[in-house]
């Protein structure tokens, strides 16, 4: 308690010295006044006078003001102590627009310290005119808003205040509008604008008006505000399109997108109200929608979809045009589109009967299908012509029923030439430009054997080799047929008559299939050297045809006789004879002639002679082609008497044969050899005299043999009969044309294979391809035969022009397909089965023949709705008819029903046309319509509606429509033809929402019915709002208390305003008014919907102490309406101003041996409250060695110290100076000023650690820091700067500070060399640290050294050591040791310690890896299993040993394991391996035979395949199938003339009575003339038809006319 009660009163004492220190500082107050706008330099006042100052004095004490501005507005001059104006000032900018501006001053001298406050005043003057915050304002009303309505406009400033501000405002003159002003206290004067009269946009689109405000000023000063007034549309007219009718022409099938016609509405409002929308009508057909489209924006109709005018060539489409007012207004009007037929449809050919094939011998004008063409066009656009091409022998003929067509032949057919035929039917119509259409149809000409074989030669040679192999194919003929199938299928046969020239055809046979020769014995050249014969193919058609030809065959010679020696012969046959000559012959003497004769000819039987051998070479010479033999030289006394000459002769086949003949010469004296030569010569004369007349028999007998077999061939010819008899009866009046009948008769039927015309009279056989008649029985009637003699004469006639009888064969034939038109009808949903009528009995058909004739219905359609019944002819409902389904709506329903009947073909047309009947109500697009119709919308204003649609047409259609009872609405109904009756509501009375917000109604739409049929729409109208009531506030007077700092969002009130209207014309928006500042605007906020009035900005009462706030309420109506009412707000006053402490002087630091007492710094405390709220006391931490000492002058106070400072305890202090009112609650604030007591140098350096410890790895680089000291000093700067050196004192245990240096500033330490664990492994020494202050002080410091272990040392291998050092070797060990057995340990050892010298062993390298086995960490090595025989004697193993350093190092040793054993276990291992490698060869020798056996197996079976696939039989065998039901005879003549003589084609047999024509390969015979029959029959030539044009004579064709040779069999 003492202690306290002496800090109390040392505390009183301090105050009391302050006190009377701070009396000194003597304050005084001064005010002045200067008006604004003073030049620069002005004299405000004298304060050193005012102030009773020493001026001699004032510029030693400093004399100055102290602001915080940095641009002051005064100063004073130190020398005079006058205060100066230092830049003009201007009242708005320092005070704004405060009523009183007055500027306080603060100015300070020194030794001793004085403060004088001086206040100046600032007086205003009118320098500123009333402006507006827009110099143009422009304001939107709707032409809609009513007299009286205001809009409140911003009002002008005037930075001026007081009189000088505004005063008054201006409006210039106009009709529409007045002024009225406000005058709101504090606010100013707010003006308003009246709407005096109703605006209307149509008339007058903006009004100008010019406001003007006036300040107080004398002169007055003025400001203008432009205000532009723009008259904002209301939707009050509708859309009025430009033409009152809209027609347009178009063409069928336009690209899409193409445009039609561009429709224009145009509305005299604006904006959205005057944009027109262009849209369909909703009562457009669907239909339509797809077909058109219209562009909203810019009315341009553009097609959409394809457009046909085959489909429809009218449109009547209604265009609504509505604008984009909020209640939209709208009108409609039709655009007529007439559409174009364009040539856009192309002729359709349908071939409605089609025979594809047809018979070659068919006649000109037989029909072959029947066309139908059809063009969906009208007009000339529909007219179609129908050709084919001009080279075809075909034609379209037109038939009696429009657009008809039949496909007839126009001349003969030949398959031969032309088997198929693609015809191309070509339909064109008279458009422009003309479209066509093509189809083709194959037609396939079916083959009539009219052609005969034909031999590829004629006659045939061929050559034959002599000694040919018996039963072998020599050679072989082949023949063609161009006809097809059977008609082609060609059969050979070899003629034999039996005659004796004939007789070697005996030893030929023919392969009747492929016409394969073969000879059935061999053929001898010397024998047979020719021969000639006959072979017949003949084909397979009925009847058949067969030509012949000629082969002849020369056999060809081969050398098969070897040569016969004539000459020399002697008595018993033998090639010997004797030649005698004489010794004196000279040389060149002709002893002999051999002579040889070879059966064969040519090279075969050319002979060449040669000495084979002979006694003396030198005598004798033989001639080489003539078998003459000389002398060569003349005779001597030595020569010999006799010589043997063997002569060898040999012909020049390739495999020569040969003969010798031996000549005995003997020598003889002169006369003997004359009387010998006179014997020969006449014997020689003799022998050749004999062969010249056995030649000349041979050639004699020859010829005559020769000429004999000419004479028997001219007298066989010859002798043939020429009288011919025909089994075929003749045609009475036959003229030699040529003519084609095959009869023949099958059960009681007689057919007849006729051509190419179709005989009228008689019946097609179905299967037969048209070619085959059934003709009638000629004992019952003979109409037919009538008609065809009369058909026949009368073509006859008319001989000369085929075309004529061709087209009216054609148009007979056409005849017959009659085409009838019936037409019937029938009601729709009729049963089916029903019966239509009775097709037949109407057509005149006969019943009993319809089910031959396929009588049906030819439809496209695969469910056909109708269908005839073959056996009644009646028409019958094949399923039930839905006329809406089949003709939509269509006012007539025809359906074409086309129907056929074969053998003759016959099309009928049957129309069916379907009645209505009343089976479908009227139908809405939907139940229930809704309508939304401004109650704004005056009477008269026309709705329309989408009609109703009823699938029935005509009067069972919607007749007329009836609207439930109302009293605003009526009901009007537009018939729009095709389109229906289209329903309009029409607005008779005006809507009110308010009295009711919607109607509803009911429209039924009614057919014409008995009873009529009826469907129903609900039509709900709904009234939309307009703006007619404006916003009104549910008080007159809103005030509300709010205190000052009220947090941001605080509610201060809530407004609140009703509008009757809904919608957005019933929500009301909240907003401020145009008169409120921008300063309230920052203060507050409104919620725009709930009204809500919030704090936005801080409300500070010492600022304004109330607001008077304009509130609007407006709704979202068009045009919006809207009602102001004003909001006071009191603001209630707050403490809520902390106090605000200033630092007038202050000395920032203090050195630490201060003295207590001393004064740091000068604070001013202010408070702007007011009140207890403004008195302020001022205070500072107890803790801090500084005290506040209260000044003399009020909400002054001086900081001083109060005790001794120490830098290093703190060196620098932030004392907190807290300022606290007596407000409630109070306020306080705090200032922080940071106080630094300066260095003095009084503490030693100091070292971090001590002693320090560092551990140094070995092995360190030399002249690298390895560790560093570092030691700091409470001092800064220069008195902490710190200096580092080692002591070194020589001593012998510091020499290791020798190696060693350090870094003066930074403390670090450097090894100067490596250091070496294993030599040092620890030291210490001593380091001093010096400061720089003065004086300097110093510290020092121990410092231990430990040295760490590195691995820089190899592993080194104690054993096993060799002699020279190395690390090998060897350890023998017995081969019959166990598993497990030690075979020596390996031991090694490492310098370095720890894990470095931790040694681990493995085996690097060993000859085999399950023999041994090492021990990782001992390095023992043993054996892993028993040895064998087999194991190797020696074993290498490398040891690898490493240490665990993270870099590990390795040393490896050798050991070589010798195994040692007894002598006999060498022995047995010897016996061992000897029996494993016989073994061994032994499985060799096995898989060389294994392998032999499967390759041998695998050749054989590949052979045997191949043998399997060569050996597959080639022969096939040709079956032909014969008629079955075939039973009776047939019969085929060819009859034609060719001058005066007539021919028949006969076959398959030849006729006995008629002569063959040569060349004609036996099918066309002679007949004798019945005429003359005493003439001589002529040869004619018949050449084989090339082609099938017509056959010529010398003067001009011969036309073929074909008829019917009707043969009465019975």
């Amino acid at each position: 308690m003492e202690q306290r009660g002496r800090r109390r009163r040392s505390g009183w004492l301090m105050c009391c010295a302050a006190a009377a220190l701070l009396w000194s500082l003597a304050s005084a107050q001064l005010r002045y006044s200067v008006s604004e706008e003073v030049n620069e330099g002005t004299v405000v006042g004298s304060i050193a006078k005012d102030l009773g100052l020493d001026k001699s004095t004032l510029k030693d004490r400093k004399y100055r003001i102290v602001s915080s501005n940095a641009d002051p507005l005064f100063h004073v001059n130190q020398n005079d102590g006058v205060l100066y104006v230092r830049r003009k000032i201007d009242r708005e900018e320092v005070c704004a627009q405060g009523s009183l501006c007055v500027i306080n001053l603060k100015t300070v001298l020194e030794n001793p310290l004085e403060i004088h406050y001086v206040i100046v005043e600032v007086l205003d003057i009118n320098d500123h005119s009333p402006s507006f915050p827009d110099r143009k304002k422009t304001l939107e009303i709707y032409e809609s808003a009513l007299p009286g309505v205001r809009i409140p406009l911003q009002p002008a400033r005037d930075a001026d205040g007081g009189p000088l501000s505004i005063q008054q405002y201006k409006l210039s003159p106009n009709d529409h509008f007045r002024l009225e002003v406000k005058d709101k206290r504090g606010g100013g004067k707010i003006p308003s604008l009246i709407v005096l009269k109703s605006l209307d946009r149509e008339a007058a689109e903006s009004h100008s008006l010019v406001l003007t405000a006036v300040d107080g000023g004398k002169p007055p000063k003025s400001g203008d505000m432009t205000i532009i007034v723009n008259v904002l549309d209301v939707n009050d007219n509708a859309p009025v399109f430009s033409q009152e009718v809209y027609s347009v022409m178009l063409n069928e099938n336009v690209p899409e997108g193409t445009v039609v016609i561009q429709v224009n509405a145009s509305d005299l409002d604006c904006g959205p109200n005057g944009d027109v929308l262009y849209s369909f009508s909703s009562i457009v057909n669907p239909g339509l929608l797809e077909l058109f489209e219209i562009d909203q924006s810019t009315g341009a109709i553009t097609v959409k979809g394809p457009i046909d005018y085959e489909e429809m060539d009218q449109y009547e489409i209604e265009i609504q045009a509505s604008d984009k007012g909020q209640a939209p207004l709208s009108t409609q009007k039709s655009v007529v589109i007439n559409i174009a037929d364009v040539n856009d449809n192309a002729p359709e050919i349908e071939v409605t009967s089609f025979s594809s094939s047809v018979s070659e011998d068919s006649r000109p004008g037989t029909t072959v299908a029947l066309i139908s063409v059809n063009d969906l066009d009208s007009g000339i656009n529909g007219r179609v012509i129908c050709f084919t091409a001009d080279d075809v022998p075909f034609a379209l003929s037109p038939s009696l029923q429009d657009k008809m067509y039949s496909l007839v032949t126009k001349s003969p057919l030949d398959r031969e030439k032309r088997s198929q035929y693609e015809l191309t039917i070509t339909a064109k119509d008279a458009g422009q430009p003309p479209l066509s259409s093509e189809k083709t149809i194959s037609v396939v000409v079916s083959d009539v054997n009219d052609n005969s074989p034909e031999f590829s030669l004629s006659p045939y040679t061929f050559y034959v080799t002599e000694g040919n192999d018996p039963g072998v194919s020599v050679f072989s003929v082949k023949a063609s047929d161009r006809d097809e199938n059977n008609n082609a299928l060609i059969s050979y046969h070899i003629v034999r008559d039996g005659s004796v020239e004939n007789k070697v055809t005996s030893f030929l046979n023919i392969n009747s299939e492929n016409g394969d020769i073969v000879a059935l014995k061999s053929f001898d050249f010397e024998t047979l050297k020719t021969f000639h014969f006959q072979v017949v193919a003949t084909d397979s058609g009925t009847p058949s045809l067969s030509s012949n030809v000629t082969v002849n065959v020369f056999i060809l010679d081969q050398n098969d006789n070897a040569p016969v020696i004539l000459y020399p012969v002697s008595s018993n046959g033998s090639a010997e004879g004797v030649e005698e000559i004489p010794r004196n012959v000279n040389a060149g003497h002709l002893v002999t002639k051999v002579r040889a004769y070879d059966a064969d000819i040519g090279y075969n039987g050319w002979l060449l002679f040669s000495l084979q051998e002979v006694t003396d070479h030198s005598l004798f010479g033989l001639d080489r082609y003539t078998g003459q033999i000389r002398t060569l030289r003349s005779f001597t006394g030595t020569d010999e008497a006799e010589h043997k000459l063997v002569i060898l002769v040999k012909d020049n086949g390739n495999i020569s044969l040969s003969a010798t003949a031996t000549v005995l010469v003997k020598l003889v004296e002169p006369k003997e050899a004359f009387a010998a030569s006179d014997v020969k010569s006449a014997a020689k004369e003799d022998e050749d005299n004999n062969v010249t007349f056995y030649l000349m028999i041979t050639l004699g007998s020859v010829s005559v043999l020769f000429i004999i077999s000419i004479i028997v061939l001219i007298a066989m010819q010859c002798s043939k009969s020429t009288d011919y008899t025909s089994k075929y009866l003749q045609e009475t009046n036959y003229d030699g044309t040529l003519c084609h009948s095959i009869q023949y008769r099958s059960g009681d039927k007689r057919y007849m294979l006729v051509g190419p015309r179709m005989s009228i009279g008689s019946t097609i056989v179905p299967g037969s391809h048209a070619n085959t008649l059934v003709l009638p029985d000629r004992r019952r009637t003979s109409e037919e035969v009538r008609y065809i003699q009369s058909m026949e004469q009368r073509r006859r006639e008319k001989r000369p022009s085929r075309g004529c009888v061709a087209g009216c064969v054609a148009a007979v034939c056409l005849w017959s397909v009659v085409s009838a038109q019936l037409r019937y009808s029938i009601s729709e949903e009729t049963k089916e089965g029903t019966v239509i009528g009775n097709a037949a009995r109407d057509l005149g058909l006969d019943k009993g023949t319809m089910k031959d004739r396929k009588y049906r219905i030819v439809s496209s359609g695969a469910d056909s709705l109708f269908h005839v019944n073959q056996n009644d002819g009646n028409l019958y409902v094949s399923r039930k008819v839905d006329r809406e389904e089949v003709c939509a709506q269509s006012s007539t329903c025809v359906i074409n029903v086309k129907t056929v009947l074969e053998n003759p073909l016959e099309i009928h047309y049957i129309e069916v046309e379907v009645l209505d009947i009343n089976d479908n109500s009227p139908v809405f697009p939907e139940k229930n319509k809704t309508l939304d119709i401004s109650e704004s919308v005056l009477p008269g204003a026309r709705f329309q509606l989408k009609a109703s649609r009823d699938l029935d047409s005509g009067q069972f259609s919607v007749q007329q429509y009836k609207l439930s009872q109302n009293d605003h609405f009526r009901l009007e109904v537009r018939d729009k033809g095709e389109d229906g009756k289209i329903p309009i509501l029409i607005l008779q009375k005006l809507l009110d929402r308010e009295a009711a917000g919607s109607h509803s109604l009911v429209l039924t739409a009614l057919d014409g019915g008995k009873p009529p049929k009826s469907g129903e729409i609900n039509i709900l109208v709904n009234v939309l709002d307009v703006n007619d009531n404006s916003p009104v506030f549910s008080k007159d007077i809103y005030t509300a208390m709010l205190y000052e700092n009220s947090p941001v969002g605080t509610t201060v009130m809530q407004v609140n305003a009703t509008d009757l209207d809904e919608g957005q014309n019933g929500e009301v928006v909240y907003s401020f008014g145009n008169s409120v500042s921008n300063r309230i605007l920052k203060l507050f906020s409104i919620d725009q919907t709930q009204g809500h009035l919030t704090v936005k900005g801080p409300i500070d009462f010492e600022e304004r102490d109330k607001y008077e706030i304009e509130i609007q309420a407006s709704d979202k109506g068009l045009p919006p309406l809207t009602a102001e009412k004003n909001v006071i707000i009191n603001i209630v006053d707050v403490n809520d101003n902390a106090p605000e402490i200033e630092v007038t002087s202050f000395s920032s630091s203090i050195p630490e041996d201060s003295r207590p007492g001393t004064t740091v710094a000068l604070i001013s405390v202010n408070d702007l409250d007011s009140g207890l709220n403004g008195k302020v006391i001022c205070f500072i931490d107890e803790g801090v060695p500084f005290v506040l000492s209260p000044h003399i002058r009020d909400k002054m106070f001086s900081l001083v110290t109060k005790s001794p400072l120490d830098r290093e305890k703190q060196s620098k202090y932030d004392l907190t100076i807290t300022a606290k009112d007596k407000g409630k609650p109070p306020l306080s604030s705090e200032k922080t000023i940071s106080v630094v007591v300066s260095d003095v140098n009084d503490n030693s350096p100091e070292f971090s650690l001590s002693p320090y410890t560092f551990y140094v790895t070995e092995c360190n680089d030399p002249g690298v820091s390895v560790f560093s000291v570092k030691a700091s000093d409470q001092d800064e700067n220069n008195n902490a700067l710190i200096s580092y050196h080692i002591v070194r004192d020589g001593s012998k245990e510091n020499k290791v500070t020798s190696f060693l240096n350090i870094n003066s500033e930074s403390g670090d330490i450097l090894a100067l060399k490596s250091f070496d664990f294993e030599t040092l492994k620890t030291f210490q020494f001593q380091v001093v640290a010096t400061d720089s202050g003065t004086p300097s002080l110093s510290s020092n410091v121990t410092v231990n050294v430990f040295i760490l272990d590195q691995n820089d040392n190899a592993p080194v291998i104690l054993y096993p050591v060799s002699s020279n050092g190395s690390a090998e070797g060897v350890e023998e060990i017995p081969r019959n040791v166990n598993a497990g057995h030690l075979v020596t340990k390996v031991r090694a050892y490492d310098a370095d310690i720890g894990y470095n010298g931790w040694l681990l062993f493995s085996l690097q390298e060993v000859t085999d890896h399950s023999l041994f086995g090492l021990d990782r960490y001992t390095g023992q090595i043993r054996t892993l299993r028993s040895f064998t025989e087999t194991d190797e004697a020696e074993h290498k193993l490398v040891i690898l040993v490493k240490d665990n350093g993270n870099v590990s190092l390795s040393a490896t040793a050798t050991v070589l394991v010798k195994l040692v054993e007894p002598k006999e276990a060498f022995a047995a291992s010897d016996v061992k391996s000897a029996a494993k490698e016989d073994e061994d060869n032994n499985v060799t020798f096995y898989l060389m035979i294994t392998l032999g056996s499967v390759s041998v197996l695998f050749i054989i079976s590949i052979i045997v395949l191949i043998a399997m696939q060569c050996s597959k039989s080639t022969d096939y065998t040709s079956k032909y199938l014969q008629e079955a039901n075939y039973d009776g005879t047939l019969c085929h003549s060819i009859q034609y003339r060719s001058g005066d003589k007539r021919y028949m084609l006969v076959g398959p047999r030849m006729s006995i009575g008629s002569t063959i024509v040569p060349g004609s390969h036996a099918n066309t015979l002679v007949l004798p003339d019945r005429r003359r029959t005493s003439e001589e029959v002529r040869k004619i030539y018949f050449f084989k038809k090339r082609s099938s044009q017509n056959l010529c004579n010398p003067n001009g064709t011969i036309q073929f006319i074909c008829s019917h040779q009707i043969t009465n069999s019975y």
